[in-house]
């Protein structure tokens, strides 16, 4: 059987705990992944708060195709970040990830995250996207959509469930991808978000991976002549292999929180095993 490697969705994604991102030829893993025989499903009721996790055996479903790849991921973190901020408040997370990648370039997945609140395990955020990637020599480049389910948010502004598109590009241990989403604000208005991601040290089984992004988001109709705001987010995360587990850590701000008030650095660390 041909192998292959993947890159699956990060936004923040990275970084977002539910599945590792970018080392590969495209899509959403740290990882390669895993080829199995076993047949994987992921059913997400958003807005009931569950996640509903089936393994069916080989024989039920049959094998996976040889031409293309079936991969998860499950997480324990002490915070879920996105774009620079947490999106629990510090609240310790578990986060559920799974994908699919074929040979001719599409690929698929999703991903869900959960933490305690009010006394109950809820859903804090869900992801479900799709593309199509190639990758020429040691570059790939892709273009998808995103589809972003969140509990909560501080900013009345935003909605709580919109669709990003993308574009992606990576050229060795550099990742770039522009986002668009039509959707972001309750009015409608187009807001614009892109970012880069590198390896920047690699010391044996250790590496230092840096984060920057930036968010145009339109300025309030109410504004004369409103143009766009410009906020920054960045993170460095250092990364290893613990065996069959990867252990993670890192530090992420941002001076546009949409889901916490609070601006100020946030230090996280996760443990997640790709499956």
């Amino acid at each position: 059987m041909a192998k292959h490697r993947q890159l699956r969705f990060w936004d923040r994604g990275v970084r977002s705990t539910p599945v590792r991102r970018w080392k590969g030829c495209r899509g959403l893993t740290w990882a390669p992944a895993k080829t199995t025989t076993d047949g994987l499903r992921v059913l997400c009721g958003f807005r009931n708060c569950y996640v509903l996790l089936l393994i069916a055996a080989g024989p039920a479903l049959g094998p996976a195709p040889a031409n293309a790849q079936l991969a998860g991921s499950i997480s324990l973190s002490s915070a879920e970040i996105f774009r620079g901020e947490s999106l629990t408040s510090a609240r310790p997370t578990v986060a559920l990830g799974v994908n699919y990648d074929h040979l001719s370039g599409f690929f698929a997945g999703a991903s869900a995250s959960t933490a305690q609140a009010n006394g109950a395990i809820r859903m804090i955020s869900a992801n479900q996207y799709a593309g199509y990637g190639v990758r020429r020599g040691t570059g790939s480049f892709e273009i998808g959509v995103i589809h972003r389910d969140y509990r909560e948010m501080l900013d009345s502004a935003y909605k709580l469930h919109y669709f990003e598109g993308f574009a992606g590009v990576a050229l060795g241990n550099v990742r770039a991808r522009v986002y668009v989403s039509p959707d972001y604000l309750r009015d409608s208005r187009t807001t614009y978000y892109g970012e880069v991601n590198a390896r920047l040290l690699r010391s044996g089984k250790w590496s230092l991976n840096g984060h920057v992004g930036v968010s145009l988001i339109p300025e309030d109709k109410t504004v004369p002549n409103p143009g766009m705001n410009l906020y920054r987010d960045w993170s460095l995360q250092v990364d290893r292999p613990l065996g069959r587990f990867s252990f993670s850590a890192g530090v992420a701000q941002t001076n546009y929180p949409v889901f916490r008030s609070n601006q100020h650095a946030r230090v996280y660390a996760s443990i997640s095993r790709a499956f």
